[in-house]
């Protein structure tokens, strides 16, 4: 009984466990490294890079709102104030967030509206009287090319 080596048969079949499952770890991401991307892989990568740039064309250059009357020009620069002056956060004042006007429309012919904004281009604070209700679709986007919000604005019915 002096002589007698005793083993651990638990630790030993751990052991052996680990060196196994560690070994087949290395052979797996040996693998992973050397493969390459399939014909389906490219072709989705593909996709999503021609997508984004669709979605760019589109926010960027498309989407603004074009050819406005005179009277929709100052409804649309009074939109743009006063979206200025709602929507300033974190995102808008590090640039980061941006609205554009993407639609104006009549909502009302026989409705008086008042327009009170300061001009963009002058800096002078305007007071105007329109003979038709009008309506806006804003749409924000984030980092310029994301649409993240959607909401309308309209004018001040005169009384």
């Amino acid at each position: 009984m002096a002589n007698r080596k005793v083993r651990n048969h638990f630790r030993d079949g751990i052991g052996d466990y680990y060196k196994t499952n560690r070994k087949i770890a290395e052979e797996t991401k040996e693998k992973e490294k050397r493969k390459k991307l399939n014909s389906k892989e490219k072709s989705m990568i593909l996709v999503i890079i021609g997508m984004l740039v669709i979605l760019t064309v589109k926010s960027v250059l498309l989407d603004e709102v074009k050819n406005l009357s005179p009277e929709e020009e100052k409804f649309k620069d009074f939109v743009t104030y006063s979206v200025e002056e709602q929507y300033h956060g974190f995102l808008e004042d590090k640039g980061l967030m941006m609205y554009r006007v993407y639609d104006i429309y009549v909502v009302d012919p026989d409705e008086k509206t008042i327009l009170r904004y300061v001009d963009p281009r002058t800096g002078q604070a305007m007071e105007i009287n329109q003979d038709k209700r009008y309506n806006a679709r804003v749409r924000g986007y984030f980092l310029w090319i994301f649409p993240a919000k959607h909401f309308s604005v309209t004018a001040k019915v005169l009384e």
